[in-house]
């Protein structure tokens, strides 16, 4: 909500209306204390939401203050209880079943110190709702212990360094809750990117992206049990680089970049649509639920999702970015060793198809999938080296001698593309065309025409998901 200060709400039905095409079910309303313009915010967020049929809850945000210690500049119980008598009867509240009824689902970003004040909050509160927060600084066992939660989130969507994302936290947690009873539930947490570069916030480090948005998907749709709730993070956080809605003009919702005095803007030009196109085939997999199920969702149409950063590491300066971070007690890397020089890609097929990489006319290393479904039909992953090449990116999908798909994206350019000569970490999403040709041989050459895509023409996708 700290990045909606400027949303009208033509913004909001421009957001709602991506997430409803995501097959999203409801936006987790990240709110902090003390912040004016919520006021203004929220009625209008809620009153879209009702026209459009979308839902919505509040995540009381715990480390967002504007006065300083928890008591003074933090959620108080009668805070948090007025706000939720005023909405939780609203017809656009998010309600998910619970012990025999439908009750209203309310969460937390942290607040582990304000843990007994759930318990006043519940009983004083209107009706009775289901609270999952996210406790995860103080770990499952302890947040577990507080009689007050009916389920937990993890915020731990992200590897460890050079490492690559599991499930053992995930499982963690559903070992945990089902100690304390059958009917504990569990939020997992999915996310695409790291990137910050805040000085107001005394953060700017990476963790590792690369192909986390395509491995995190697989983890929920494999973890036993599945997950109660998925929660994408995030919809609109502009400031760590892991949105996945849209970017809005004149700069609406990333003024933040400017207020906490990042050195350089590195969101504008940098849309992540890309990212949501094969949403709602993931997720209607996650709700169908059973092997036999998830052979009834259908592909209406071949996808084509590409990322990559926009200059290789060794091209400009890192602006002192550090790959992890000693605010999570982190052993401190260079980005170099946590982020690959390489462009990832995902479709989504009915059958296997060639996938081949451009960039500045070269070919360079040949394409090809490291990650392929059970069968032919589903979704292909894999990635292929910069290989210090430079110049508009071209990603193609070809079957029978034919391409069906491609993506020409921004080019890597090894200096232009560095403001201040910092390398800018965050990612560069675009998403493919339709087309029919021949497929030509791949040589040193240019070797397809067409327009550049426009991503403005396209209704694509967005944050919360329940099974």
């Amino acid at each position: 909500m700290s990045n909606t200060a400027n949303y009208t709400p033509e913004t909001w039905e421009s957001d709602i209306h991506a997430a409803k095409a995501a097959h999203i079910d409801a936006f987790a309303l990240n709110t902090g204390y003390g912040m004016t313009f919520t006021n203004t915010s929220l009625p209008d967020a809620f009153a879209v939401a009702s026209a459009l049929d979308f839902k919505l809850f509040f995540s009381f945000d715990y480390t967002a203050t504007t006065y300083g210690a928890y008591g003074e500049g933090h959620w108080s119980p009668s805070n948090i209880t007025a706000l939720l008598d005023e909405y939780i009867v609203h017809p656009a509240y998010f309600r998910t079943p619970y012990k025999g009824s439908h009750r209203p689902l309310v969460s937390t970003f942290e607040g582990f110190e304000a843990a007994p004040d759930w318990a006043g909050i519940k009983k004083n509160v209107s009706e009775e709702v289901v609270f999952v927060p996210d406790w995860a600084s103080v770990g499952p066992v302890r947040a577990s212990n507080v009689s007050a939660m009916d389920g937990l989130m993890s915020w731990n969507a992200w590897p460890d360094g050079t490492n690559s994302m599991n499930t053992s936290d995930d499982e963690a947690y559903r070992v945990i809750l089902d100690s304390r009873g059958t009917d504990k539930l569990y939020m997992m947490p999915v996310a695409p990117w790291l990137y910050t570069n805040l000085p107001q916030f005394s953060k700017n480090w990476v963790w590792r992206g690369d192909d986390l948005w395509y491995v995190r998907w697989q983890q929920v749709l494999s973890l036993e049990p599945p997950p109660d709730f998925v929660e994408i993070v995030s919809w609109n956080d502009f400031g760590e680089s892991h949105y996945v809605g849209p970017l809005h003009a004149d700069e609406v919702g990333t003024e933040i970049l400017a207020d906490a005095g990042a050195p350089f803007d590195y969101v504008n030009g940098m849309p992540h649509d890309g990212w949501r196109v094969l949403l709602p085939y993931l997720i209607e997999l996650y709700k169908a639920g059973s092997e036999e199920e998830r052979e009834d969702v259908g592909i209406e149409e071949e996808l084509l999702s590409v990322w990559y950063r926009l200059s290789p590491a060794w091209a400009c300066e890192d602006g002192n970015t550090t790959g992890n971070t000693e605010q999570h007690g982190q052993t401190i890397l260079k980005p170099v060793e946590v982020l690959e020089d390489k462009v990832f890609y995902s479709a989504l097929l009915e059958e296997r198809a060639n996938v081949s990489v451009v960039i500045g006319g070269e070919a360079g290393e040949a394409a090809a999938w490291t990650d392929t479904p059970d069968g032919s039909r589903g979704v292909y992953h894999g990635s292929v080296d910069m290989g210090g090449r430079e110049g508009e990116v071209v990603v193609m999908l070809s079957r029978n001698g034919e391409i069906f798909n491609e993506m020409r994206g921004k080019g890597i350019e090894l200096q232009m593309n560095c403001q201040l000569n910092y390398t800018n970490w965050n990612a560069w999403v675009g998403v493919g065309n339709a087309t029919a040709r021949p497929l030509e041989s791949l040589g040193s050459r240019p070797i397809l025409g067409g327009l550049p895509l426009s991503l403005t023409a396209l209704i694509v996708v967005g944050l919360f998901i329940w099974a």
